[in-house]
């Protein structure tokens, strides 16, 4: 991480809530713009997304395979692509629509907080046991519905580890995808991407696993998203 960034707040463009970023601007900081920079980042994390779905970065399926593929995503967009974020120190909280009472989509559901991991120490240890749970998970994958099962486990305490600052679920998809065609399965990825077919059960499976600790709903999705393609 560069020096310019040693707190929260060195995320922005100051005086802007808009992120420092590398599009090209007569700016020192990028672009300005929240919209533009959003149309920017989306354009150029996708292309760098359609490389890694033909050119995979290998790796260990670890925690530092995790930050490279953030990193490929993001390098053209952010100077901290595939750096852990730095902040907030305190518990990090998200609004998201009562997943728990109410089922996914629904408009009368009123907004609540999600908690996920305050930046610094707590954090690396809650993403690193996940990547060790996933070594053993590799180790011993079992029959097809127990992988998937404990994979939903993995992924929604990763995801309330929340590493980056921006793009965490884009580098869990691309690194699930990956790992699952390790195992000979294949994950439909667009059906989770903005639009897709299971988008809303996804974001809301993640939600409902950080307000209940359970992560059936999301082992759920990942079966309806994942296909088989070699011979167990």
């Amino acid at each position: 991480m560069t020096d310019a960034f040693q707190s929260w707040d060195d995320y922005f463009i100051p005086g802007t809530e808009v992120l420092r970023n590398l599009i090209p601007s007569r700016g020192r900081h990028g672009v300005r713009n929240a919209d533009e920079l959003d149309r920017a980042e989306l354009a150029r994390s996708g292309a760098r997304i359609v490389e890694l779905a033909s050119n995979p970065i290998v790796g260990s399926f670890d925690y530092a395979h995790f930050k490279r593929i953030h990193r490929h995503i993001f390098q053209d967009v952010y100077a901290w692509a595939g750096e852990p974020r730095i902040g907030p120190a305190t518990r990090m909280t998200k609004s998201g629509p009562d997943v728990v009472n109410y089922p996914p989509g629904d408009p009368a559901a009123p907004e609540m907080s999600y908690a996920y991991y305050p930046a610094g120490p707590e954090m690396e240890q809650a993403a690193e046991r996940q990547f060790n749970a996933l070594a053993e998970l590799l180790a011993e994958p079992g029959t097809d519905a127990h992988f998937l099962s404990e994979l939903a486990e993995v992924w929604a305490e990763l995801n309330v580890a929340h590493p980056f600052r921006e793009g965490n679920t884009r580098t869990q998809v691309v690194f699930f995808a990956q790992l699952l065609e390790h195992v000979g399965l294949s994950l439909d990825a667009a059906a989770l991407g903005p639009g897709g077919a299971l988008r809303e059960e996804f974001v809301a499976a993640r939600f409902y696993s950080q307000a209940t600790g359970s992560s059936v709903r999301l082992a759920a999705v990942l079966t309806s998203a994942t296909s088989r393609t070699t011979p167990t």
